[in-house]
């Protein structure tokens, strides 16, 4: 497997496959406390081939393939990773899939390149998800945050660890609450309604915020937040396929 060195210095796996006849490609960004290399993005991968589409994929600093240095990164040095792929690997237009998230971390992207963002998925996509996670902290989970730096959440989909560093930087990159996101590019916004995760009524708010006049938002009322179902994944592929269209 290839690997990437970042400007912050951490290294992770990483793939870059060159778009065709001058096509956008699609950046693809994995979960919290997840990878790059599930059936998620290879659906996608796969759907880039079909088409001739770049295809980029990468670790977050802390996960997969650098697992061993989470506590050692933070939200801020992933939104970075990002913004280095945009400005150092990639050229020419982008199309951005984010899961959970990477969905939030897209939304950032989109709003700070406009001109070469061309589409946007989110799929369970978790804008600002840091404070639901910092309302909803029990006392042992307090304790456990100014004692160890870090403290876990479990619940049906996933278990997380957050740490202090977490907290503080991903407050710093939170998406306003009383403005609109000044994201104009097509967005489709994947939800499944049994996500343990992401309430999935609040893609409903996402939608409202967000000032793109193209945004379409699916449903699925028996997936979780991993969307790795059947009917998910489908979707998926027609929605990315149905940006590209309008990209051409």
């Amino acid at each position: 497997m290839q690997k990437y060195t970042f400007n912050s210095h951490f290294a992770t796996d990483f793939e870059h496959i060159l778009p065709k006849n001058h096509l956008p490609t699609v950046l693809y960004l994995h979960g919290f406390c997840s990878n790059a290399w599930g059936y998620k993005p290879e659906a996608v991968k796969k759907v880039c081939a079909e088409h001739g589409l770049g295809f980029v994929r990468f670790d977050f600093a802390g996960h997969g393939s650098d697992a061993e240095n989470f506590e050692k990164s933070d939200f801020s040095i992933w939104k970075n990773q990002v913004f280095e792929m945009i400005e150092k690997v990639i050229t020419g237009d982008i199309i951005m899939i984010g899961s959970s998230m990477g969905g939030w971390l897209a939304m950032l992207a989109a709003i700070q390149y406009p001109q070469r963002i061309r589409g946007l998925i989110g799929l369970a996509a978790a804008p600002n998800f840091v404070k639901y996670f910092s309302d909803r902290i029990t006392d042992k989970q307090k304790h456990d945050l100014e004692r160890l730096g870090k403290f876990k959440i479990v619940n049906n989909d996933f278990e997380y660890t957050i740490t202090s560093r977490f907290i503080e930087t991903a407050f710093a990159s939170l998406l306003p609450d009383n403005e609109q996101w000044n994201i104009n590019c097509p967005v489709h916004l994947l939800q499944g309604m049994q996500d343990a995760s992401v309430p999935w009524r609040s893609v409903l708010d996402y939608a409202s915020r967000i000032t793109s006049s193209n945004i379409v938002v699916k449903l699925f009322k028996d997936s979780n937040h991993r969307l790795n179902d059947e009917t998910a994944i489908s979707e998926l592929k027609t929605s990315l396929v149905n940006i590209v269209n309008i990209c051409k």
